[in-house]
């Protein structure tokens, strides 16, 4: 058995694909790995085939699906030529071009298809998405799913699928995380040290709430100002003019550090480090990936009502709750957390220790295995 796992997005999703790769390369799978153009090894020893162009931000629509097509066909090579009998994919960048190529792998070099769904269908889907990803599972001898309920999500969706569904949970991102002294990290960022830092970190994207979050702290700003929102990462498929109008209306530029630009690794430690609480006021999510970060940083979390979130955010143990899409709900939970500052810090340890229990990637990499070996 020789398996090749693919990652198009491999500069925003390494820290899964390489824990898990190194983790199934440690329990003696033979594995390589078919990546975007990510230089850094980050310590793992698999070998990668730097292929996709699909994150690069200096590249035009027309010579990405040319790169995209490529990087497929050199695929369809690796295949042959080192002997692959299990492909493992992630993502569906464009369906048509991904179904057209996996379903020719399978049927001309028989090889098994693996699909692990990081989302079940893509938030910005276009109009034939849908068909394809239907075709894309049901091409898929197993499927894996990263929380409980995307189980009974991806069947709502899809029909006839559940003979082939498991799930095996998003591993832990422990070793990523470089905690450093708080004053030190605000030194860096121009934070003030005597404000209540909160922090959301990562892509905007129109699912993860940002504009609740700002109404929010509008409402707090109003009965004080030790508060301080950093709100730090990239626009991804969303209106950027749309954020910085609201926070003019809204009139809280100056209490905020809006720092909208992909931030490189070397800078996602300041980011953390500063923070006293993360917030997550996302509407929708698929899997809890974005939570192993917070903990993992031993932060203590604002969050959702999402069953991604709850299964580890415990209301008052490891963070706090809000609904979802609401506004006063989000604004509650932020008080909260400022109003337990004397806590948090535990609350984000109990996170840390609740992840390392049960998101071992040596775990998530037997299970993975098993689903290789499966006949």
């Amino acid at each position: 058995m020789k398996v090749l796992l693919l990652d198009q997005i491999a500069k925003v999703n390494y820290k899964y694909s390489y824990s898990l790769a190194q983790a199934l390369s440690d329990s003696g799978t033979d594995i390589e790995m078919a990546i975007d153009l990510k230089q850094e090894d980050e310590g793992v020893s698999v070998k990668r085939y730097r292929l996709f162009n699909t994150d690069e931000k200096n590249v035009g629509k027309i010579k990405k699906m040319i790169n995209y097509i490529s990087s497929y066909r050199k695929i369809g090579k690796i295949i042959k030529a080192d002997g692959i009998t299990v492909l493992h994919t992630q993502w569906v960048i464009f369906s048509p071009v991904d179904y057209y190529f996996l379903n020719k792998f399978k049927k001309k070099n028989c090889v098994k298809l693996i699909t692990t769904v990081h989302d079940i269908l893509p938030f910005n889907e276009k109009f034939y998405d849908k068909c394809f990803h239907k075709k894309i599972y049901e091409l898929s001898d197993s499927i894996i799913v990263q929380a409980q309920q995307n189980l009974e999500r991806i069947n709502s969706i899809f029909n006839n699928l559940q003979d082939k569904i498991f799930m095996i949970p998003h591993g832990h991102f422990l070793k990523y995380a470089n905690l450093i002294d708080k004053d030190k990290a605000r030194d860096v960022l121009g934070i003030s040290k005597d404000k209540f830092v909160l922090l959301f970190f990562g892509q905007i994207k129109k699912v993860k709430g940002v504009d609740l979050l700002l109404k929010a702290m509008a409402n707090i700003y109003k009965k004080r100002d030790d508060i301080y929102l950093v709100v730090a990462g990239s626009v991804w498929k969303d209106d950027r003019e749309g954020y910085e109008q609201l926070i003019d209306e809204l009139n809280i530029r100056e209490k905020i550090k809006w720092d909208i630009r992909y931030i490189p690794d070397d800078e996602v430690k300041f980011f953390y480090s500063a923070a006293d609480v993360c917030v997550l006021p996302y509407t929708d999510v698929y899997q809890s990936g974005v939570i192993q970060l917070v903990y993992a940083y031993k932060k203590a979390a604002v969050a959702s009502k999402l069953p991604a979130f709850t299964q580890f955010v415990k209301e008052d143990e490891t963070g706090y709750l809000a609904e979802i899409n609401d506004v006063d709900s989000l604004q509650a939970a932020i008080e909260k957390a400022y109003n337990n500052k004397a806590n948090l810090n535990r609350m984000g340890e109990l996170g840390h220790s609740l992840i390392d229990a049960e998101l071992g990637w040596d775990k998530i990499a037997k299970q993975v295995q098993e689903l290789y070996l499966e006949d």
